[in-house]
């Protein structure tokens, strides 16, 4: 083995070859020139000027692109970089140490400047190259999240009783719009029949409590009752208003009015305007104590509930812009801004919940529904945007073909930035109004680089 390649002589090729998973572990040399592993195996030290290609940086015997006849011997051997076009064991970009260990610089392939030209308009639509023009548009680096809506929670009301209570009249039903204070249901409680006799008792006594104070404070402004007898009169009418306090109280707490028969008999309102969502009353029904019988919501306002993923959950800050695609409402969309981020991260899913109040003034949008969702996470600025199928990669850069006329297509290297599951933003190599080809890059990038995987059927040309 040339001492250039030698990893005992060179410990930091080791890591090097350890990176790229060439590596023999049981001989513990590179698996690529392994001469117990490949006992065929033979090489050329690329050192050796005589058998060195210095156009492309390999070693001439074992140069692919000036003897393309050596592809298919390299292919059978297993040793070859289908993406530069050269044996894998001496590829220059793969391996830029091994020219640098030869006293060489690592070649730069351009593509820059090979356009490729197809026969004719014809044949660029039969292959089926599409094309876009480029215009500045509005982007912000975003988050792609999924999630669904739900009812405003603070205007949501689950209205029960508070004791067993047999279900008299169910006076609504789902769908049903309301107005604060409308009666819901009518219901029978032994329990409040006890509240409302205590609070007529007391209301009947609370009458003559009132007339003794009256009594005694006329009688001790005679000098006929004592100081004693007057407060013993306040204190009993004090005790009477506590006791018919508390029975209204008792009564108001089933969710109906200050009713004072003795009937047992009481109403569920709605405490504010909104929709009946739920319904589990069914009249001569017994409910039991807490049994949700019906819900009230008022669909004004929705919450949109978002799943960001954990890696994701960071970047995220209240009044962030979202933007809402409702895919069971042909493609709605919407806007609205972060409000809320949960502090935990739900130990199944590994996502962190994120709340938006989303505006439903046209009620046409239901809680339930499943959305998808672009979380702004930084400002949004103008820029030039391409699809994603639009960037091909070749020699370990991105680059992307502009068409120049009918059928002639020139590769552009590009600087990416920041994109979303759709498009990527060009950040330098385009200028708005380039007509950038999308479906049937990868069939270009193919012929750019035919050399290396095997000939083309268009033609090439420098500058042309």
């Amino acid at each position: 083995m040339p001492a250039e390649l030698c990893t005992q002589c060179n410990p930091d090729l080791a890591e090097v070859y350890k990176s790229q998973g060439d590596w023999c572990a049981e001989h513990g040399v590179p698996e690529s020139l392994c001469l117990k592993c490949n006992p065929r195996r033979t090489f050329d030290p690329p050192g050796a000027a005589k058998d060195w290609c210095k156009e492309h940086a390999v070693p001439e015997s074992k140069c692919t692109r000036c003897n393309p006849k050596l592809v298919a011997r390299f292919i059978e051997a297993g040793d070859y970089c289908r993406e530069h076009g050269f044996p894998k064991s001496v590829c220059p970009i793969c391996n830029p140490e091994l020219v640098k260990a030869a006293g060489e610089e690592p070649p730069t392939f351009a593509t820059e400047g090979t356009r490729v030209r197809l026969a004719s308009a014809d044949t660029a639509r039969e292959a089926g190259i599409q094309t876009v023009r480029l215009t500045p548009q509005r982007f912000a680096q975003s988050v792609d999240v999924t999630g669904r809506l739900g009812f405003n929670q603070d205007r949501l009301a689950q209205l029960s009783s508070p004791g067993d209570a047999l279900v008299l009249e169910v006076q609504v039903d789902v769908g049903q719009e309301v107005t604060a204070g409308q009666s819901l249901l009518a219901l029978a409680s032994s329990q409040v029949g006890a509240a409302q006799a205590r609070a007529q008792s007391a209301t009947a006594r609370l009458a003559a409590a009132e007339a003794a104070v009256a009594r005694e404070e006329k009688l001790r402004a005679s000098g006929v009752s004592s100081a004693r007898d007057v407060d013993e009169a306040q204190r009993v009418l004090s005790e009477t208003k506590a006791e018919q306090a508390s029975a209204l109280a008792a009564i108001r707490a089933a969710g109906g009015g200050a009713r004072l028969g003795s009937d047992g008999r009481y109403l569920l309102t709605a405490p504010f305007p909104g929709v009946v969502v739920s319904r589990d009353a069914i009249s001569g029904r017994t409910a039991a104590a807490g049994q949700i019988l019906v819900s009230v919501a008022d669909p004004a306002i929705l919450w949109a509930l978002l799943d960001v993923p954990e890696a994701d959950a960071p970047s995220v800050r209240p009044g962030q812009r979202v933007n809402f695609v409702f895919d069971g409402l042909r493609g709605e969309k919407r806007e609205g801004k972060v409000g809320l981020i949960s502090p935990v991260v739900d130990a199944q899913s590994r996502t962190v919940r994120v709340r938006v109040d989303l505006p439903n003034p046209d009620r046409s949008l239901r809680a339930g529904t499943f959305f998808r969702a672009q979380l702004e996470v930084a400002a949004a600025h103008q820029a030039l945007l391409v699809p994603r199928e639009a960037v091909q990669r070749a020699q370990g850069r991105p680059l992307v073909f502009v068409r120049k006329s009918n059928a002639l297509f020139e590769p552009v290297s590009v600087e990416l930035g920041a994109g979303n599951d759709q498009q990527v933003e060009i950040v330098r190599g385009l200028s708005a109004g380039d007509e950038v080809v999308t479906t049937g890059a990868f069939l270009l990038k193919t012929e750019i680089l035919k050399d290396s995987i095997g000939a083309g059927c268009c033609d090439e040309g420098e500058g042309k």
